[in-house]
């Protein structure tokens, strides 16, 4: 970027908002340069200056936006700042945050990080706000080409899916397997997504891509991952959830009512029409024939609000058969035929007598009665008021105006048939959660190209197979000594790898692991990682195993159980099946209770560990195959500190996957960090021993 402004050399530039800053003589800046603290290795770094002050002079206040006036209401200080730093005419940190950190009388204290800590920073965002327009992250809404149909067919095709979403074959505890028949009730059956696939739309919203040469995207089962819905419900996302609800009614009578039953050759039931409209989006609601029909399928919640009532009947209680009426919300379906939802009754008890020579009286009701209900429509199903008089005939009622119905769907949970938001499959983590959890796994150190705006997934194993590119530092060594120590961090002699615990998983410490270090000198244990997930369990299936994920109570006989178990969050990996190989079940029917699909190809069926299977879940199969060069290290553990003069370019060409060699240690290093660096002053490197 050209500023207009010729850059002198053997000086140090600070801009902010693209402005050029006024720097104090007293107060340099110093450059910290990380990507992976191996002393810490649970936690990815990035770059920072040290903490340094800015003179208050009037072109800085402006630059920051006057954070020494407190009557000025801004949202700068609370932000960061787009910083760049120029040495010598070199950028050296060309994407910069700056961070204010406090103001005293006439100084600001400034941090400038960059590297890693820039994009991490960009995916600390929650994955369900992504799906929330009114976030900044929800804006992008890079979930909603995803977004698709809970149905029969969707779920019979993305047998084959290798990105994006899929609807495997898990068993939630309502899969019987019957041999003469197969068939799977797709009703109880959840989506899972790709991993890949959202690691590659984080990093994109971040404003970063991920470099080819990346060790992560050589991993043949990284390909294979699958976060698995695991949550307590299935719910939609935000956008759908604060969505108007075109599907709702709100009507009153809109006038006094009268019904009458004057004799038995009368008809003593009849609709109760709603004729005064409020709210009728979708028209679902004729108030000419008091009938609501769902134009799709939905979760509705109806209450009818009497706010009064009067009733005239024979009083009569020869065999309890005096005068009532009672008003009912029902629903009409082609299953079920008419279905009484909710009903009160209106009776005469304690009504009062005309006169002593009838047996005919009246009641009236001044207390305010509601009746609620719930109820699953799916398309074309009905729903309507109606009075029912029961007893002796002679008899009516009358209904204020102000008697309201109120239809609500509710647009929480997901039912089938309906549009799936794909960031609810995931667990309610950030970004940065499901990216750091991945990072682990597979025993990867990422590093931040700030300039080109890409990502490298390296790993340990990288940075050892790149000692034949090592850089020779031996000449910018200087001759100050040398200090070794044999720990890095807070290392024990076993370091746990664990997976979340769930209460329906058993052994319960199913999955774990540990690194261990042959070192007395250290606390005998520590918890190094803990992952967002749980492990999962197996069970007996035509191809040998299904991945089992118990959320359906057993003892649960209802019609269509709940998903009522709470789980942990799940991760499996996509095994494709044919049929065709199996010895028994060839054709596999998928059904919805209605509709039918035979499928006789391809089947998802995931799991989290099997015995002979290509990739395993197991930490203890993940730290044989991605950890074994840092168990090494860790083995024989030699951090070395030494004093290097390093110059500005040295610094732009700095690429931390590269190893370096002295000639003097006779041993090439891995840079864990480089401390407080100015131009033209010595700069304390820390180095840990390869090999």
């Amino acid at each position: 970027m050209d500023y207009g402004l010729p850059i002198p050399m053997n000086q140090l530039q600070l801009y902010i908002n693209d402005q050029l800053v006024d720097l104090a003589d007293d107060s340099p800046v110093a450059l910290t340069f990380q990507i992976n603290n191996l002393a810490e290795v649970k936690n990815q770094q990035g770059n920072t200056s040290n903490q340094f002050k800015l003179p208050l002079t009037q072109h800085n206040r402006q630059v920051l936006g006057f954070p020494d006036d407190i009557t000025l209401v801004g949202i700068q200080p609370y932000d960061y700042y787009p910083a760049k730093i120029i040495q010598d005419g070199l950028e050296i940190v060309p994407y910069g945050m700056a961070l204010l950190n406090s103001v005293d009388n006439d100084t600001a204290a400034i941090t400038v990080l960059s590297g890693n800590v820039d994009f991490f920073d960009a995916l600390d965002v929650k994955i369900y706000d992504l799906g929330d327009s009114t976030t900044t992250a929800g804006k992008q809404k890079i979930f909603e080409k995803y977004n698709h149909t809970w149905n029969l067919e969707n779920i019979v095709y993305s047998q084959t899916h290798t990105e994006g979403w899929i609807w495997p074959v898990v068993d939630y505890g309502k899969m019987v397997m019957d041999a003469n028949n197969p068939t799977i009730d797709v009703r109880y059956l959840r989506p899972g997504f790709f991993l890949k696939t959202a690691i590659e739309l984080f990093v994109k919203q971040a404003g970063y891509k991920i470099s080819p040469s990346s060790f992560l995207l050589k991993q043949p089962m990284y390909e294979k991952l699958i976060v698995q819905f695991a949550a307590d419900t299935f719910q939609h996302g935000t956008d759908y959830q604060k969505s108007r609800d075109a599907s709702g009614l709100l009507a009153t009578l809109g006038a006094d009512i009268r019904k009458d039953h004057p004799n038995v050759n009368t008809p003593n039931q009849g609709l109760i029409n709603f004729r005064n409209i409020d709210n009728n989006v979708d028209n679902n609601y004729n108030a000419a024939t008091g009938i609501y029909t769902a134009s799709s399928i939905s979760k509705v919640n109806i209450k009818l609000t009497i706010p009064g009532f009067y009733l005239f009947g024979n009083m009569k209680k020869l065999n309890d058969y005096s005068s009532c009426v009672d008003i009912k919300i029902q629903s009409i379906d082609p299953q079920h035929g008419v279905l009484d939802l909710a009903t009160y009754r209106y009776g005469l008890d304690g009504g009062i007598r005309i006169s002593n020579f009838t047996s005919f009286g009246y009641k009236t009701f001044k207390d305010e009665v509601q009746l609620t209900a719930d109820a699953f429509l799916e398309q074309g199903d009905q729903l309507r008021v109606i009075y029912s008089f029961e007893g002796y005939s002679g008899s009516f009622f009358t209904m204020p105006a102000s008697t309201q119905l109120n239809i609500v769907a509710e647009n929480q949970e997901v039912l089938y048939g309906q549009q799936v938001q794909c960031e609810r499959i995931f667990p309610d983590i950030t970004q940065k959660d499901l990216l750091k959890d991945t990072l682990q796994r597979f025993g990867i150190i990422c590093q931040a190209d700030n300039t080109n705006r890409t990502i490298t997934f390296s790993s340990f194993r990288d940075i050892v197979n790149n000692i034949p590119k090592a850089l020779n530092w031996t000449d910018k060594c200087l001759d100050q000594g040398k200090s070794i120590s044999f720990q890095l961090g807070n290392y024990a002699q076993v370091n746990n790898l664990l997976y979340k615990e769930d209460d329906g998983i058993f052994p319960p410490k199913f999955g774990n692991s540990a690194i261990r270090i042959a070192d007395k000198t250290l606390t005998q244990s520590a918890d190094l990682f803990e992952s967002q997930f749980a492990p999962t369990l197996n069970r007996p299936y035509f191809n040998g195993y299904i991945a089992q994920i118990l959320k359906i109570d057993p003892k649960d006989d209802a019609e269509q159980p709940a998903f009522s178990i709470s789980t942990q969050p799940r991760l499996l990996i996509n095994e494709q099946y044919d049929l065709q190989n199996s010895p028994t079940a060839k054709r596999i029917t998928f059904t919805d209770g209605h509709n039918r699909m035979v499928v006789n190809d391809t089947l998802s069926v995931p799991y989290f560990y099997k015995p002979n299977a290509e990739h395993s879940l197991l930490w203890e199969d993940l730290r044989l195959k991605y950890y074994p060069e840092l168990e090494k290290v860790l083995r024989q553990t030699k951090k070395v500190e030494r004093y290097f003069m390093l110059s500005p370019k040295d610094i732009l060409e700095l690429d931390l996957l590269l190893p370096i060699y002295l000639e003097q240690d006779g041993a090439y290093y891995y840079i864990n960090k480089i401390d407080n660096w100015r131009k033209g002053q010595p700069v304390k490197v820390e180095l840990v021993k390869l090999g």
